[in-house]
Formats: structure tokens, sequence, C-alpha cells
């Protein structure tokens, strides 16, 4: 008994080590931005777009950010997105077979679909309070569910071990963001504060729960990196057209993915070592058209 316990504290370890050396990164997607604007030590609030909301959101929170200006990051992401046309030969066989031609992708949406790859380069900024109210929102909601002194959940320290907890790596979470930049942070948020009490708690608790426990936030941020690379490949059209929005089908399909995530982790009794296999099955299994669909 005592040899497996030690067997699999070691292979827990292991793996925890591995996970700590994970770079989100595309491997043909763009870098992110390090500019005077947006930096994880930055001191400069970045500027809203002329004073103007091009972008509209139900949360005044992710409002607030997708209305901040990201000029550069557009402009550098833009060759990296594919164009949402049909091709000569799927228009040649929806004629034959009297099909319906699937939506043209119009320049609002494609706008959208810009801005949040773009937002997927910007790396946290320490000088943006909007940013620092959805990541302490995050914590706090997550944190309700395991700490029950109100004192203790009301501090949260910019950096510190408490962190942990809610399923970063160490004590920075920043540093998480790194492969998708805020928009890993923005859907965090979504996902804890969209989530019904009930599902959320099963969710923290499922994540905390040894041997059987995992990252939950750094589980959440690969989530996100799956769903840019179909963001960038155009792959998502039909689901924003249903949802009204990018933004609206991605926070919907990211809460979706975590709660089937939950439930396999659950049903296999998976470890922290399955943690990478099981984000790698789901990535060809959940985000295929036919699952989308019936997810939106």
């Amino acid at each position: 008994m005592e040899e497996e316990e030690e067997h699999w504290k070691e292979e827990r370890e292991k793996a925890i080590e591995e996970w700590s050396e994970i770079e989100l990164r595309f491997p043909d997607g763009p870098q992110v931005h390090q500019n005077g604007l947006s930096t994880n030590l930055g001191t400069v609030q970045r500027a809203t777009t002329a004073g103007r909301h091009y972008f509209h959101y139900p949360d005044p929170l992710i409002e607030e950010i997708l209305n901040e200006d990201y000029t550069q990051e557009m402009v550098s992401v833009t060759s990296m997105i594919n164009r949402v046309q049909p091709s000569p030969l799927n228009t040649l066989l929806n004629k034959c077979l009297c099909r319906p031609n699937p939506h043209p992708e119009d320049a609002v949406l494609n706008k959208e679909r810009t801005l949040l790859v773009a937002l997927s380069t910007v790396p946290y900024c320490n000088a943006s309070t909007t940013q620092w109210s959805l990541l302490q929102s995050f914590y706090s909601k997550v944190a309700a569910v395991i700490i029950d002194s109100d004192s203790r959940l009301s501090e949260c320290p910019r950096i510190g071990s408490h962190w942990q907890n809610v399923g970063f790596q160490g004590c920075d979470p920043a540093t998480d963001f790194r492969g998708t930049g805020i928009l890993g942070l923005v859907q965090l948020y979504s996902m804890a504060i969209n989530l019904s009490e009930n599902k959320l708690r099963e969710v923290v608790h499922l994540s905390r729960t040894e041997p059987n426990d995992f990252p939950l936030a750094v589980v959440g941020i690969n989530i996100t990196a799956l769903l840019v690379t179909r963001l960038r490949t155009g792959d998502l059209l039909e689901s924003a057209i249903i949802c009204h929005g990018y933004l609206k089908a991605i926070n919907k399909l990211h809460e979706a993915c975590i709660l089937a995530f939950c439930k396999q982790w659950k049903d296999e009794k998976c470890t922290i070592k399955d943690c990478q296999h099981l984000l790698n099955s789901m990535s060809t299994t959940f985000f295929n058209s036919r699952h989308i669909s019936d997810t939106i």
C-alpha cells in the first residue's frame, strides 16, 4: 500500500512538472505582442477605440475589454486567419443537390473573429484594472466553493500561492495566459460567471479531489487554445450566426467543453498524467461540426 502511494506521488509530481513546462503557443500562429501598451509588467493603460464602442456584449467588463485599441494586433493576425467562403466545388455540389449555400461571413462577424484571435496574442497587463477585475472575479467565484471564510476570500493579492487553489500553475496567473492571451482570461471569467452554482461546485470539487485532481484554470486555458484554432480556420461561423456573435458562441462551447472534460475525467478516473491526452482527444472528437452544432 505504501509502495503504491509512493508511486502515485512520484507520477503526480512528474506530471505536474510537465504541466509547468507547457508553453501554449500555436506552431503556425502569431507571436504574443510585447508592446508598450500591454506587457506582463505594463504600467500604461491601453487606450479605448477613440471613445466609441464597436463591440457590444451583455457583460460590461468584457465589453470594456473588447473596445480597447488592438489595431496593431488585429493587423498582425489578419494573415493568419482563413477566409470563410465556399469552394467552387462545394457551390456546384450544393446546386446539384439542391442544398442551401452556407451563410457568408459578413464584415461585422469577420471583424469580431479577427479581434478575438488578436486578443489571444495580447498578454496580461498589470496596469489594466479591467483585466484585474476579470481575474479577481474568477478567483472569487471558484474560491468561494472551497473557502468558507469571507475574510480569507476577500484576500486576493496579485501574486501568491492562493492562485494554485483555483487551478493556475504557480503564484503568478499571468504566466499561464502566455499562449492564449487575455482571451483565455475572458473565457475563464465567463465560465465562472455563467455556469450554474451547482455545476461550478461540481467542477471545482472534482478538480481538487486527489488523486484525480487537475489544474482547472490551466485546463480552461487549453480549451481556449483549441477554440482559437477553430476561430482561425473559420470553422465556427455557423455557431456564431446561431449565437449572434463569435464570442457568445465560443463561450458556450468553452463551458460545454469544460463539462464534457469533467464527465470523461470522472468516468475514466483520470489523473493529472492523463490531462494532455484527454485534451488532445477532445480536440478531435468534441470539436467536429456535428458535435458543435448539437452543443450550440
